[in-house]
C-alpha cells in the first residue's frame, strides 16, 4: 500500500518531532521504556511481547487453555473448513495430488478449490503441528498469533516512519486489535486475520524510499509479499492491486516538485515487483480463471456509514436507540466500527497539520477507502439511501463476489499511521490532549470486542478420536457426516488424515448454499414422500457408504433415517447407518411422515 510512501521525502538529522514528515530513516528513540532498547530490532521484540500479553492471556484465554479443542465459534461453518485447509495441504501434496481439486469432499464427484481460502501459507506453515499434534491444535496456534504478528508489523511501519517507540505501539495495536481483525478472528477467518502483509509492504516502500534498501532487493521483497498475499487470499491481493492503482496518482500529486519524479521511479520499481509477484501466482491464477467462480453472495456486504461510530449489537450496553441502530446495520459491516475517539484524532491532525503533504496524502486516501468501502450502495443505520454512481463496478464478472466492506482493511492501516503521526509529533496545543485521546482511542475499542464464542471442549467424537472408525468403515469410503456443529464432517475427515471421503462439506456457496449437507439429505429436515425418494436416489447414485450421526449435536430431525427403514447402531457417541446401497429403505406415505412427527 503506497499510502505510507511519503511524497515529502527525507533529510537525516531533524528533530524528532520532524521525523514523522521527513520520512527519515530510523533512529535511537529518546522515548524508549529503557535506554538498551534504543535499538529498533530489540523494540521490534517488545512490541511484539507485549502484543502477546495484550491479546493471549485476555480475550484469547479459553482458547489457549484448549489448544486441543475445536474452540471456535462451531456453530459457523468456517473455523473448521480452516481446520480441513491445514491439513488438506500436506496431506495433498505428500501423496502427489492436485492441491487446487479434491475428491475428499463433495464426493465422488469432488470439488474444484481456486475460488476456496485454502490459506496455503499458513498450511504449509503449520504443518509440523499439524501432523505431529493436529490440525485443530494448528488452526487454534494460528489464531492465537494472527492479531500479535499483524499489529507487530503495523507497529514497524510506524515505528519507522515515527521514529518513536510508544507512537509505533499505539499505531500497531490500531491496525492489529482493530475492529476488522477482531471480527474475523471471532469467526476463525484466517485468511482475513493474517493481515501482516500489508503493513510490510508499506514498510518496504518506506524503506526503498528513504534508501534503506536497493530498488533489486524493494523488487524481490515487494514481489514475493504480494506473491504471498495473492496465496493467502486472492480477495486482499485484488483489493491491494486497487489501493495501488490509486494510491501512487495520488501521491504523485500531492508531492513537491523535488519528489515527483521519486514518485515515479516508486511507481516503476513497483509495477515491477506486481509483475513478478503475478508470475509467481500464474499457476494459480490459471486454474482460477479457467474455473467456474462460486455464486455472488445475496446479502448486503458494502459497509454501512453508520457502523463507523456505532458498535456492534453485543455492545450497546442496554441503550435502547443505540440498540436499534446496531440491530438494522448489516452483518458485514461488523468489522468496520473506528469510534468517535478515533475519528477525532483524524480530524484534530488533518486540521492542525494539513500544511504537512504526508498528512494531506493519509486523510486522502482514508476517505477514498471508507467511500469505496461503500459499495454498490450508500447504507446509514439499515437504510438504502440511494446508488451510488460507481455500483456498476460491483456487478462485474467476479468482483461482484468481493465484499467492499473488507477494504476496511487499509482503512484501518492509514488509522494505525495517522494515530503514531498524531502522537509522535503533535502540535504544542495538543500536546496535553494526544495521550488521553489516544487512551480514550483505546478504551472505545476494548468496549468494542465481544469475547470469542468458545467451547472449552472437542466437538470430535471418540469415534473419531480413538479410531473406532477404522472398524466401521472401509478406507476411502464415502461417509455422509450429520451434526450441528458446522462443518463436522470436514473436522473429522482432518482429523482422520483423510481416512474416507466426504459427502458434502461446505466451502462456499458453489459448493452448498444452506449448509455442509447435500441437498438431497438438508431437505430431509422438512421431509415429505418426494424428498425421501430423491434421498434414497442420492445414496445410490453417489454410492454414499454410511452415514455417522454426531450424537452429542443431533438435528431433530434424524429420526427420519431409521423410519425410512435404515438400521443404526451406537458408537462411541456417533450412530453409524451401514447403508449397503440403501437395501432396507423404504418409502414413507404423508400418513407415515405426520405420525413419525408427533
Amino acid at each position: 500500500m503506497t499510502a505510507i510512501s511519503h511524497p515529502d521525502g527525507g533529510r537525516s538529522g531533524k528533530a524528532a518531532a520532524q521525523v514523522v514528515d521527513a520520512a527519515e530513516p530510523e533512529a535511537a528513540d529518546s522515548g524508549t521504556p529503557l535506554p538498551w532498547l534504543g535499538k529498533p530490532v530489540l523494540q521490534g521484540v517488545l512490541a511484539l511481547l507485549i502484543y502477546l500479553l495484550i491479546w493471549l492471556p485476555t480475550a484469547f484465554r479459553a482458547v489457549m487453555q484448549n489448544l486441543s479443542s475445536a474452540a471456535l465459534f462451531q456453530k459457523s461453518m468456517d473455523p473448521n473448513l480452516f481446520v480441513w485447509n491445514l491439513r488438506w495441504w500436506p496431506y495433498a501434496l505428500a501423496h502427489g495430488l492436485d492441491p487446487l481439486y479434491t475428491y475428499q469432499i463433495a464426493a465422488p464427484a469432488g470439488h474444484s478449490l481456486a475460488w476456496v481460502t485454502t490459506v496455503p501459507p499458513l498450511a504449509l506453515l503449520a504443518a509440523p503441528v499439524s501432523l505431529a499434534a493436529s490440525p485443530v491444535t494448528a488452526f487454534n496456534l494460528l489464531c492465537a498469533i494472527a492479531l500479535p504478528v499483524s499489529a507487530w508489523a503495523a507497529f514497524l511501519l510506524c515505528r519507522r516512519l515515527t521514529g518513536r517507540f510508544w507512537a509505533g505501539l499505539a499505531g500497531g495495536a490500531v491496525f492489529g486489535f482493530s475492529a476488522y481483525e477482531m471480527a474475523h478472528v471471532a469467526a476463525g477467518q484466517l485468511d482475513l486475520t493474517f493481515s501482516l502483509l500489508v503493513p510490510v509492504l508499506a514498510y518496504l516502500i518506506v524503506a526503498w524510499w528513504q534508501g534503506s534498501i536497493s530498488a533489486r532487493t524493494f523488487v524481490v521483497l515487494a514481489a514475493l509479499t504480494m506473491a504471498m498475499q495473492f496465496y493467502l487470499f486472492e480477495e486482499i491481493f485484488a483489493d491491494l492491486t486497487a489501493m495501488l492503482i490509486v494510491s501512487l496518482p495520488v501521491a504523485y500529486a500531492l508531492a513537491s516538485a523535488e519528489y515527483r519524479p521519486q514518485v515515479t521511479r516508486l511507481a516503476k520499481v513497483t509495477g515491477l515487483a506486481y509483475i513478478i509477484a503475478v508470475i509467481l501466482a500464474a499457476p494459480y491464477l490459471a486454474f482460477a480463471v479457467a474455473s467456474r467462480p462460486p455464486k455472488p453472495s445475496t446479502i448486503d456486504t458494502g459497509m454501512d456509514l453508520a457502523s463507523l461510530v456505532f458498535p456492534r449489537t453485543q455492545r450497546v450496553y442496554g441503550i435502547p436507540w443505540l440498540a436499534h441502530v446496531s440491530d438494522a446495520i448489516n452483518p458485514a459491516s461488523t468489522a468496520c466500527y473506528i469510534g468517535l475517539p478515533l475519528l477525532a484524532v483524524v480530524l484534530l491532525l488533518a486540521v492542525t497539520r494539513w500544511a504537512s503533504r504526508f498528512v494531506r496524502f493519509l486523510t486522502c486516501m482514508l476517505a477514498f477507502v471508507i467511500v469505496a468501502s461503500l459499495g454498490p450502495a450508500l447504507y446509514v443505520g439499515g437504510h438504502r439511501i440511494f446508488r451510488l454512481p460507481w455500483a456498476f463496478i460491483w456487478d462485474q464478472p467476479i468482483l461482484r463476489n468481493a465484499y467492499p466492506a473488507r477494504l476496511m482493511l487499509f482503512a484501518y492501516l492509514a488509522l494505525a499511521v495517522i494515530v503514531a503521526t498524531f502522537l509522535a509529533s503533535p502540535a504544542r496545543r495538543l500536546r496535553l490532549v494526544a495521550w488521553p485521546l489516544a487512551a480514550l482511542v483505546a478504551v472505545f475499542m476494548v468496549l468494542d470486542v465481544v469475547p470469542l464464542s468458545v467451547r472449552p471442549y472437542t466437538t470430535v467424537p471418540a469415534f473419531i478420536r480413538n479410531e473406532t472408525y477404522q472398524k466401521k468403515l472401509a478406507p476411502g469410503e464415502i461417509v455422509l457426516v450429520v451434526s450441528r456443529v458446522g462443518n463436522a464432517g470436514m473436522l473429522w475427515q482432518a482429523e482422520t488424515g483423510f481416512y474416507f471421503r466426504l459427502s458434502g462439506g461446505y466451502i462456499n456457496v458453489g459448493l452448498n448454499n444452506r449448509t455442509d449437507l447435500p441437498a438431497a439429505v438438508q431437505d430431509l429436515d422438512r421431509a415429505t414422500p418426494a424428498r425421501v425418494a430423491a434421498f434414497e436416489r442420492y445414496v445410490r447414485a453417489d454410492r454414499i457408504g454410511a452415514v455417522l450421526i454426531d450424537m452429542n449435536h443431533e438435528p431433530n430431525w434424524v429420526g427420519i433415517f431409521w423410519r425410512m427403514g435404515l438400521k443404526g447402531h451406537k458408537v462411541d457417541n456417533v450412530i453409524v447407518y451401514q447403508l449397503r446401497g440403501c437395501a432396507t429403505c423404504r418409502s414413507l406415505t404423508w400418513a407415515q411422515l405426520r405420525a413419525g412427527r408427533k
